[in-house]
């Protein structure tokens, strides 16, 4: 096939299409409409934690908007038998989208790039069959080979075991190695069962983004359905982080201006005060002026249920309005705001530092006097919706249901409430539950369906019905620091502090059902989506533990300081902490010997192998580095054929070695990757 005879077939199919609107054409097998491609009518999401279906809390898409970065989470379609997907830059979801993202996902000579995809899918594919990838990112492409690769998707699909994604991954491999879309007659179990190392939930592979910007923020929280994290930092703005990139923006939050500025109030103060007529307390003409003050603090934010938009909680300041109610209200400038981020991404500098000025005295002898701050009411936050209280203390958001937990203190600890909202308009639905503490621990269930509730100095837990908040069971348990909801939420694993965790039945919970007594104090809690497995901070490790054996599965030394808070997403530990953000992947360690080898060497197993053999940095193979570190022999096996040439050749330690090239074999022929250390 020609040239020429390519570059009409895509110009015609260019000129008659449009992103999701209807070509029309007399020849379906050229130019065939959108409306033609019955895939094209399914739902697409971004499918954040990789797990080939578009959960619950993943962001669904209605348009393709996202920015070009090459570590994003692809596009999805996965229902009605097909599984499509799409790199992040792409605008349109198609077979062809499919087998580059493939690509993005599992070929290290790409390097997660999609513009390096489409030119070797393009040096394999484009003249046998007439295409340009460079366009097929954008565009559905020719039907005949849309079919041709539908049916080899289908085929790949039927195979016993593996993801959905590894059943495409085996396909193409079938197809780059024959040259051909049709692999229906020649794709086998054995080359699934073949084609890929698995390492998911059996190693942990650690890095970091270093952040210079997250150094004491006022919160920070993560969502699992988008993986990204959101950090109000202490100057007010925030900072929005994809955890599976490393990309990051900062905003503040969008306000109104409203020009109204007063004296503030304060008790005993009388602005007109005169002890006499004379002249002798006069300073000058001045006196310690505080600088305008704000009536409202934005203490929290919380990411909402898709990345545009997060929840933001304001509470009044030592000027501010401190009014009692137990209602949503009319007016104020406090409580839960839900607000669009990020629309109007700005620097800004940071706010100086408070500077008081004071003027000297005629007399020298009396201080001058303090003269109230104004209250800057210029600005009042933007929202879609608003639950307008001076007592809210924080809230626990239950997206799965529409609806969020919100602690209205009342005023005291005595008149405490927990109270149902709705998610999306934030009206109160009168479902309330009294508290006895001003900042309890609320953790809803995965399935977002019940809250267990830990009051201070309380002997017991309670564990609620998240859409009544009627109490369903208590939990004799006292002490409890942290708890997560485990086992498809049929268990509760808790932490009292110490060396011991402790299994509970949610339905029977009069005693634990398990324990693990661990060789270090438990700092902190995180469980994965599924509550399959579970987080677990001590002293100085990080434990990847398995809740059904209740075990540890494996841990690796983790003692860093000043650490803000740990999540966990279906694939890695994300510990938010001074000026960085930890990730320790523990799930989608799957791929070809020499992409997972190429991942598993870092500084860190330098340094390791550094210390742990005597022999010289000399070439060696990445099985033998890591049976030489201690690791799992049914792991280190998969990588003898891996061969390291530590850079410079010159290098005697573990300081002297700044780089190394991985060499093995990928689709049968002989491959080296270079990498920087």
């Amino acid at each position: 096939m020609n040239g020429n005879f390519k570059l009409s077939r895509i110009a015609t199919f260019l000129a008659g299409c449009s992103f999701l609107v209807g070509c029309g054409s007399n020849d379906a097998s050229s130019t065939p409409s959108v409306e033609s491609y019955a895939y094209s009518k399914l739902s697409v999401c971004i499918d954040a934690d990789l797990d080939g279906t578009c959960g619950e809390l993943e962001q669904k898409v209605t348009k393709f908007t996202r920015s070009a970065d090459n570590n994003q989470a692809p596009y999805l379609i996965s229902e009605a038998g097909y599984f499509l997907t799409a790199p992040a830059s792409a605008t349109v979801v198609t077979p062809f989208t499919t087998l580059i993202q493939n690509e993005v996902l599992y070929n290290p000579l790409v390097a997660g790039d999609t513009k390096l995809a489409q030119q070797q899918l393009q040096a394999i594919f484009g003249e046998k069959y007439g295409i340009d990838f460079n366009q097929l990112a954008s565009i559905h492409g020719p039907k005949a080979e849309t079919e041709m690769l539908l049916a080899s998707f289908r085929h790949a699909l039927s195979l016993q075991g593996g993801s959905s994604y590894l059943k495409i991954s085996a396909a193409v491999d079938k197809m780059i190695s024959e040259k051909s879309f049709d692999i229906t007659q020649s794709l086998t179990q054995s080359d699934l069962d073949s084609s890929h190392v698995n390492l998911s939930n059996r190693y942990l592979l650690s890095g970091s983004y270093p952040l210079d910007a997250l150094f004491i923020p006022t919160s920070v929280t993560l969502n699992e359905g988008t993986g990204m994290l959101l950090a109000l930092l202490s100057d007010g703005k925030m900072l929005q982080v994809n955890t599976a990139s490393g990309s990051y923006s900062s905003f503040s939050p969008s306000v109104t201006t409203q020009p109204e500025q007063k004296p503030a109030n304060f008790a005993g103060y009388d602005s007109h005060h005169h002890d006499d007529d004379d002249d002798d307390d006069h300073h000058g003409g001045g006196g310690i002026v505080l600088p305008p003050q704000k009536p409202s603090i934005l203490t929290h934010a919380t990411q909402g249920k898709d990345d545009r938009e997060a929840y933001l909680l304001y509470q009044p300041s030592i000027v501010g309005d401190s009014s009692i109610s137990n209602t949503c209200n009319t007016t104020g400038t406090n409580g839960i705001f839900l607000s669009e981020i990020g629309k109007n991404s700005q620097t800004s500098k940071l706010t100086a530092s408070m500077k008081i000025d004071a003027y000297g005295g005629a007399s020298g002898v009396t201080p001058p006097p303090i003269i109230p701050p104004v209250i800057d009411n210029s600005t009042s936050p933007v929202s879609t919706a608003e639950c307008r209280n001076n007592h809210i203390n924080g809230f626990t958001p239950l997206f799965k249901n529409n609806l969020i937990a919100a602690v209205f203190t009342n005023g005291s600890s005595y008149n405490s409430e927990l109270q149902l909202l709705s998610s999306t308009e934030l009206k109160q639905l009168g479902k309330r539950y009294p508290l006895a503490s001003t900042q309890p621990l609320v953790v809803a269930n995965k399935s977002q369906s019940q809250l267990v509730v830990v009051e201070t100095n309380s002997s017991q837990a309670v564990i609620l019905d998240s859409s009544t908040l009627a109490p369903r069971i208590s939990i004799n348990k006292s002490n409890i620091q942290a708890a997560v909801f485990t086992n498809n939420d049929s268990e509760l694993m808790i932490s009292d502090g110490s060396k011991t965790l402790s299994w509970f039945s949610v339905n029977n919970p009069g005693s634990p059902v398990a324990t693990l007594v661990m060789n270090e104090d438990v700092v902190r809690l995180a469980s994965d989506p599924s509550g399959q497995f579970s987080a677990v901070q001590t002293s100085n490790h990080i434990h990847l533990i398995n809740n059904q054996a209740r075990s540890i599965i494996t841990s690796e030394p983790y003692a860093k300081s000043l650490i803000y808070g740990m999540s966990m997403l279906s694939d890695k530990i994300i510990i938010s902490r001074s000026k960085s953000i930890d990730y320790i992947q523990f799930g989608n360690l799957i791929g070809s010997p020499i992409k997972i080898g190429y991942q598993l060497v870092n500084k860190e197993l330098v340094n390791q192998w550094a210390a742990a053999s005597t022999n010289s940095f000399s070439s060696t193979t990445l099985g033998y580095v890591l049976q030489s570190v201690g690791e799992n022999a049914d792991i280190s096996l998969e990588f003898n054929n891996i061969d390291l040439e530590w850079l410079p050749a010159s290098a005697t330690s573990a300081d002297g070695v700044k780089a190394v090239m991985i060499s093995g074999y990928y689709r049968n022929e002989r491959v080296s990757l270079y990498k920087n250390l």
